[in-house]
C-alpha cells in the first residue's frame, strides 16, 4: 500500500511564484552578445588581447544563455504518458555542452596569451579603458537580472557564475588599461588575459559537478536525510523510517520517498498527513511518496535488503549522501 502525498505541480509553481527565468535570460543574452561583439571589435582595433579574452568570455556567456533559454523553454513543456516527470531535467542535460564551451574558450585564451609572451605590441589604452568600464556596467545589470533565478535554475546559476567572472574580467581590463596609460608596459595585457582564462576552469568544473550530482540522483545540497528521518520519527504513530530517498530532477524539483513503519494500517492516514505537513514546512519538500508498513510487512518485503538501500548505524536508508 503506497500513499502519494504529492504536489505534482510543485516545480512549476515555484517558477510561477518567482517568474520564469526565460525573460531574464533573454535580456541578459541581448546585452551580453551585443557587448561581446563591440568588445571583439575594440580588442582588434586597439591590439589588446585582454579585451579579446574578455570578449571570448562574454561570447561563451552568450552561448550559455542561449542553451539556458532553450532548456528553460523545453522544461516548461507539459508532462505526458511517456515522460511523467515532464522535461524538468532538460536544463541539466545542456550543462555539459556549456562546460565544454567554457573550457574551449579558456584554452584558446591561454594559448594566445602564451604565444604573446616576449612580444611588445603597441596597445591603445584609452579604448581598452572605455570598453572595460562599459563592460563592468553591463555585467552588473545582467547579474541583477539572473540573481533571482539562480537558486531554482541550474543554467541561470551557471550564467550568473559566468557574469560574475566577467565582472572580474572587466576589472582586469580596466586595471590593464590603467597600467598601459600610466606606464606603457604592454606585458600587463598578457597577464590579465591569462587570469581571465584561468577564471573559467574552476567555475566550469563546479557547474559540471552540480549537474552530475543531479543526474546521479544524489542528495541535493543543503538537504540532510538524517535530520529528515528524525523529524519523521518524531511524528506520533511513526515507529521507524526505512528506505528513505531524497533526490532532485532539477534544482527546483526535490522529491522524497520513504517507507514508514506504523503499528497498524487502519487509521494511518492521519500519520501520513502529519508527516507530509512536517516535510513541507520544515524541509520545503512537496513531491512526497510515503509507503506505510507494519513490522510484519517490513520483514516480509525485506526493503532494507534491497540493492538500492544502504544501512547505517541508525537504520536510515538513503539513495545517496550529499556529494562532496
Amino acid at each position: 500500500m503506497a500513499a502519494d502525498h504529492t504536489d505534482h505541480a510543485s516545480g512549476s509553481q515555484a517558477h510561477d511564484e518567482k517568474g520564469s527565468p526565460g525573460k531574464a535570460l533573454a535580456i541578459g543574452l541581448g546585452l551580453t552578445l551585443t557587448f561581446a561583439l563591440v568588445e571583439v571589435a575594440a580588442g582588434l582595433i586597439s591590439g589588446s588581447l585582454a579585451l579579446v579574452a574578455d570578449a571570448g568570455h562574454m561570447l561563451v556567456d552568450s552561448a550559455g544563455l542561449v542553451l539556458a533559454l532553450v532548456a528553460t523553454l523545453i522544461a516548461r513543456r507539459p508532462k505526458d504518458l511517456r515522460r511523467t516527470y515532464g522535461y524538468a531535467r532538460a536544463e541539466v542535460l545542456v550543462v555539459p555542452v556549456h562546460v565544454l564551451l567554457m573550457l574551449l574558450i579558456a584554452g584558446y585564451i591561454v594559448y594566445e596569451a602564451v604565444s604573446r609572451i616576449g612580444d611588445q605590441p603597441e596597445i591603445d589604452g584609452i579604448p581598452v579603458l572605455a570598453v572595460g568600464v562599459v563592460g563592468l556596467a553591463i555585467n552588473f545589470v545582467t547579474l541583477r537580472l539572473l540573481q533571482g533565478h539562480s537558486h531554482d535554475n541550474l543554467n541561470a546559476k551557471g550564467a550568473m557564475f559566468e557574469v560574475m567572472a566577467d565582472m572580474l574580467g572587466s576589472v582586469g581590463v580596466i586595471l590593464a588599461a590603467t597600467v598601459l596609460l600610466v606606464t606603457g608596459w604592454s606585458g600587463v595585457d598578457v597577464i590579465v588575459s591569462l587570469v581571465i582564462g584561468a577564471l573559467v576552469v574552476p567555475r566550469a568544473f563546479a557547474l559540471l559537478r552540480h549537474a552530475l550530482a543531479i543526474l546521479l540522483e544524489g542528495t541535493p545540497p543543503g538537504v540532510r536525510p538524517d535530520e529528515i528521518a528524525r523529524d519523521i520519527e518524531s511524528v506520533p504513530g511513526v515507529l521507524a523510517v526505512h528506505d528513505l530517498h531524497v533526490w532532485a530532477l532539477a534544482p527546483s524539483f526535490v522529491a522524497l520517498s520513504a517507507h514508514l513503519e506504523v503499528r497498524e494500517m487502519v487509521g494511518c492516514e492521519t500519520t501520513l498527513t502529519e508527516v507530509t505537513r512536517v516535510l513541507k514546512a520544515s524541509h520545503n519538500i512537496s513531491h512526497i511518496t510515503l509507503q506505510p508498513e507494519t513490522r510484519e510487512l517490513h520483514e516480509a518485503i525485506d526493503c532494507c535488503l534491497s540493492p538500492d538501500s544502504v544501512a547505517d548505524a541508525s537504520h536510515l536508508h538513503t539513495s545517496a549522501g550529499a556529494l562532496p
